[in-house]
């Protein structure tokens, strides 16, 4: 459900993006590489510190231990190649000594690829924690942008793998580059031009490890909002909640079409793209063979002609061989890191804190007296604004009502009064105070609020009235009482666990309420926060005729001595505040008390008499 359903026309259009960068995949240039790199270890080494290094180590461990064997095969194959008698001791010895080094190469290798599960898993942990502290920190507002959600998605699927392919890029690379250092030392000890000529082979594949990485970042970059679409229609169809209403209006296949279709759309860029690369690669690597053969030739025609010792050509040909296996593998260490980087940059670029006003003035204690002065705010994706030029005022201790029709304000103004979002424009003061400059989530501990459309948590009933002020969760005898005043304590005390009982069918043991049951206990998490203002959006919305009578009868009583700022569409709940103010596109349209209102014969009188004509006898 939209967050401003109450406050916005439908179908407004959305605002365009201008923030420069979110509409196209941002570059990540080879010069930039060796920035990401530190940036992924830095990353790898805060999130997994013990890990990372080991496995690293480990890796290049194996890398450096493919070395030692081409050093000694050298004389190994001249032995061997001309054996001309003597002691066979050294060479029995110096091949045991070849054979164990590659034992401890295949042992760090089997070590580091168990550990890697680990660092995996240590490196998700890491950054779906950041992002959960973005999440959890940013204004509401950004909660209203398409472009905010894309960029969410994006950062949640590269969390995921990202962070450890470019972890295991560097161990790749390091170990790469340690055994390609020895591989090329050992071959320009045999014959030095060969080094330079063989490395030339591996620069086709870096180059398009580099130009492949980027082109499946934009396709995957393209695909956000599709992808986006497809997620939303897997939860519709599978989620609880959703299920009765998919099948009441028979909706199943239509749902389904339209997530085949997002899913075909999705492999069809898949398979473009993958296609471009394997082109791409394919091209690499045979200019990179191409290169290969022009090294071995004449290795080859050296030999054969007598210019070069057999032992010398058949070393040479095994060390530019391996020094192309390894460079390979460079390459993909390359791959790896090309391929993760623009996904790393993009989440390194969604983890940056979000910018917060600095909180110059400490929170105000609770106020007297509040006035809103020429209050107005416009949702980021609204072509409108869904408040302009509101004034009112409320004091302690009184209940004042906000009525009016769907789309007039009434759930903004509270969200802006429960410091949820900030205006764009006007002040809120407490007491003469304007607390723009305040914190707001220090303003929000003295303000309970119980919205339209709560959330119903799948924990036990107690955790559910406790969320009200999760600091106090233990306090079972306080959560009773709120349920008490909520009329929700028989209802949770006759539950199989009492108020241990897990709340939502979805879990084993799990036990689901109704619409109104629900609701109380929403209003019980109200009653637990114990603040002295209290915002109370269509409390009684889905109650029954007799208890919605009861709880306003009580409400008074259950509430003395607190503030309470109540959004309703019943009249009859709202004829006894002390003061009403009546909203009306985005403006206050008039107040006054009920009294007050029925006699100018209003906006108010007017919607109060159609809504008590449905209950007269039309005779």
């Amino acid at each position: 459900m939209n967050a401003q359903s109450d406050d916005r026309a439908d179908g407004a259009p959305s605002a365009p993006v201008t923030a420069a960068g979110l509409t196209e995949p941002p570059r990540v240039q080879a010069r930039r590489l060796p920035v990401l790199l530190v940036g992924a270890v830095r990353l790898a080494a805060v999130a997994a510190p013990r890990e990372f290094l080991f496995v690293t180590v480990l890796q290049a461990v194996a890398g450096l231990g493919l070395v030692l064997p081409i050093l000694g095969g050298r004389e190994l194959l001249d032995r061997v190649l001309n054996p001309g008698g003597g002691d066979m001791g050294p060479v029995l010895a110096q091949a045991a000594l070849t054979l164990g080094l590659v034992g401890l190469v295949g042992l760090a290798t089997a070590v580091a690829t168990a550990r890697d599960d680990v660092l995996s898993e240590l490196l998700n942990r890491y950054a779906m924690g950041r992002i959960l502290d973005v999440a959890c920190t940013v204004e509401l507002a950004e909660f209203e942008r398409p472009e905010f959600h894309n960029r969410l998605e994006r950062a949640s699927m590269s969390a995921r793998i990202r962070p450890h392919q470019l972890a295991q890029g560097v161990g790749a690379l390091s170990s790469a580059l340690l055994s390609t250092a020895g591989i090329a030392l050992a071959l320009a000890a045999i014959e030095p031009w060969l080094v330079p000529a063989t490395l030339l082979a591996a620069v086709p594949l870096w180059l398009a490890g580099l130009k492949s990485g980027q082109l499946l970042f934009d396709a995957l970059f393209r695909l956000t909002p599709a992808e986006r679409e497809r997620s939303y229609l897997l939860e519709v169809l599978t989620g609880r909640r959703p299920a009765k209403e998919v099948r009441a209006f028979g909706l199943a296949p239509y749902l389904r079409s339209r997530w085949e279709r997002r899913t075909e759309e999705r492999l069809a860029e898949i398979r473009r793209t993958a296609r471009e690369r394997l082109r791409i690669t394919l091209l690499a690597r045979l200019a990179s063979g191409l290169t290969l053969g022009a090294v071995l030739g004449p290795v080859i025609f050296y030999a054969a002609s007598g210019g070069m010792a057999m032992a010398d050509a058949g070393a040479a040909v095994a060390a530019v061989l391996l020094l192309a296996s390894r460079l390979r593998t460079a390459a993909a260490g390359t791959d790896q890191l090309f391929e993760a980087a623009p996904f790393v940059h993009d989440l390194q670029s969604f983890l940056v804190p979000p910018e917060r006003p600095a909180a110059a003035l400490p929170a105000p204690p609770p106020f007297r007296r509040l006035t809103v002065e020429d209050l107005a705010f416009t949702y980021p994706s609204a072509d409108r604004p869904a408040l302009r030029g509101v004034d009112l005022e409320i004091h302690a201790g009184q209940v004042v009502a906000l009525v009016g029709e769907n789309g007039s304000g009434k759930t903004t103004l509270s969200k802006l009064l429960s410091h949820l979002y900030r205006p764009q424009s006007g002040n809120i003061r407490y007491d003469g105070v304007d607390v723009a400059g305040a914190d707001p989530d220090e303003l929000r501990r003295s303000i309970a609020v119980l919205f339209q459309d709560f959330e119903r948590y799948l924990l036990p009933a107690d955790d559910n009235v406790a969320v009200g002020r999760w600091e106090n969760a233990g306090d079972q005898e306080a959560v009773e009482r709120a349920a008490v005043a909520a009329g929700a304590h028989r209802l949770l005390a006759d539950l199989p666990d009492g108020y241990r009982t897990l709340l939502g069918p979805e879990f084993v043991g799990g036990v689901d309420l109704s619409g109104g049951q629900w609701q109380r206990v929403a209003l019980a998490r109200a009653f637990f926060r114990d603040a002295p203002f209290v915002i109370l959006d269509e409390p009684t919305a889905t109650l029954d005729a007799r208890a919605e009578h009861e709880l306003f009868e009580r409400l008074r009583a259950l509430l003395a001595g607190r503030t309470v700022l109540l959004v309703s569409h019943r009249f009859s709940t709202v004829r006894t505040a002390d003061h009403i103010y009546v909203l009306a596109d985005g403006r206050v349209a008039e107040h006054g008390t009920h009294d007050e209102l029925m006699a100018a014969d209003g906006r108010y009188a007017e919607m109060f008499t159609l809504q008590a004509a449905g209950y007269l006898d039309p005779v």
